[in-house]
């Protein structure tokens, strides 16, 4: 089979391998659809501490189960499945207390273990939730982006009838966007990039280059940063009004710090949250996929063969796409990705 190989920061190659063999608790996928989000290009500059080199990039991958363990029961050949990409330890405290996403040992595919950049992968049966029949390719593989985005809003908790601002209409962002208004939400957008404002107004949602720019909107109740950007997040602090909470979904380097007032968030009694990954909200997720009522195939805006893998890595470096996904054997499924983004524009 062909896949994508990272043998050393900045050193991908397309090569052959051997096909993987399921174990008796695991199932072989065909890749149907691998999405490059910011957190592939951490892993290409060598920036991400999980990886263990050599490794198959990719972690936000679908497809059809090609083959099954010996001790599976709940998965059969044929079926359509969104796969969970995290791998904890299980037994260390934060573990055993509920929290896997914050295991000092987390690893998963795309980091430790292989992973959708590939035609086939293997991932364990607990890890692979059954896609709804109607969901298209091009919502399924947001699934693992949007199950991240859902254990941020767990987090941030109610926001019926709050005025919300979102900074970043990334993928993150929208999908972000996508479940505060399904909350009742009245939602704003802060973006530079003129083709995600684009798409973003296009779901109905006021969106411009900078805060200063809502003249009616002095503070808001939830700020959302969705960038990861430390001068976006500083000023995101001080947009939220009194009692008032700001969530951090996106990424920031880990040598970046931002000023901020301690005496603004005790007075004005702001509640700062932090969201890291998926915690006990993949499955939810792809329940909630047919639920949304917003258009998440919009954000699907570029598919590529596996071949052209360095080239989808430049769209998203540009900021010119949001969501470019990669099918590595479903050539049927490449075209009609490719059928969908047209569609759309």
């Amino acid at each position: 089979m062909k896949a994508a190989l990272l043998t050393a920061p900045n050193a991908l190659e397309i090569v052959e391998s051997d096909l993987p063999v399921a174990g008796p608790d695991e199932v072989r996928v065909r890749v149907v659809a691998c999405g490059l989000c910011g957190t592939d290009l951490h892993t290409l500059a060598g920036n991400n501490a999980l990886v263990r080199y050599p490794t198959i990039p990719g972690h936000e991958f679908v497809g059809v189960v090609d083959a099954v363990g010996e001790c599976v029961s709940s998965l059969k050949t044929g079926d359509r499945i969104a796969v969970d990409p995290s791998r904890s330890c299980g037994h260390c405290i934060k573990c055993r207390s509920g929290w896997p996403n914050l295991c000092p040992d987390k690893g998963g595919h795309g980091s430790r273990f292989p992973g959708g950049f590939s035609e086939y992968v293997v991932a364990r049966e607990e890890s692979c939730v059954v896609l709804d029949e109607g969901v298209s390719w091009n919502r399924a593989v947001l699934s693992e982006p949007l199950a991240c985005v859902l254990h941020g809003m767990d987090r941030l908790g109610p926001v019926l009838g709050k005025k919300t601002l979102v900074f970043g209409a990334g993928t993150i962002g929208m999908l972000a966007a996508s479940l505060l208004i399904e909350g009742g939400a009245r939602v704003q957008m802060v973006e530079l990039s003129e083709t995600r404002q684009q798409i973003a107004r296009s779901w109905g949602i006021r969106c411009e280059a900078s805060a200063d720019d809502f003249d009616d909107e002095s503070l808001w109740d939830v700020v959302v940063d969705a960038t990861g950007v430390p001068a976006a997040i500083q000023q995101a602090v001080t947009l939220v009004r009194r009692g008032g909470s700001m969530l951090m979904l996106g990424v920031a380097p880990q040598d970046q710090t931002i000023e901020l007032s301690p005496y603004r968030v005790n007075w004005h009694e702001l509640t700062i949250i932090g969201s890291m990954a998926i915690r006990q909200s993949f499955q939810r997720a792809v329940e909630l996929l047919p639920q949304i009522s917003a258009p998440l195939e919009s954000l699907v805006t570029h598919a590529l063969p596996l071949e052209e893998l360095s080239d989808g890595i430049d769209l998203v470096r540009s900021k010119h796409a949001m969501k470019v996904v990669v099918s590595p054997a479903d050539r049927e499924a490449l075209i009609a990705h490719r059928a969908g983004t047209e569609q759309q524009k």
